[in-house]
């Protein structure tokens, strides 16, 4: 099953309702079969982050790349996913889209 740890930021400037993107995420990935294992917890070993920050400043993906993490990510940042812009709406789609190019399609 691909594991993704989930990550939250503080909430100080939220532009989006970050809870409703990842539940539709979760959601449309359920609806497609998709197996996929969500976690918050730091110390398990995942396949993917999912840095879901509130507002363009992406404080959770310049946290994590001064750190020197390595695992693969994909960061929604207020109304943008990775460096796009989308409306809020169709965050879960677009991350639904990211993921299911990263695992491929479902098993039968």
């Amino acid at each position: 099953m691909y594991s993704i740890g989930l990550r939250y930021c503080g909430g100080c400037n939220p532009q989006i309702d970050r809870a409703r993107a990842v539940r539709g995420l979760q959601e449309g990935l359920k609806k497609l079969g998709m197996a996929v294992n969500f976690t918050a917890d730091r110390d398990s070993v995942v396949d993917l982050l999912l840095l879901v920050n509130g507002c363009v400043h992406a404080c959770l993906e310049e946290a994590y790349l001064k750190q020197g993490g390595t695992t693969r990510f994909i960061s929604a940042k207020g109304e943008m996913v990775d460096n796009h812009y989308v409306r809020e709406d169709r965050i879960p789609e677009i991350l639904i889209k990211k993921i299911a190019e990263l695992i491929g399609p479902p098993s039968p």
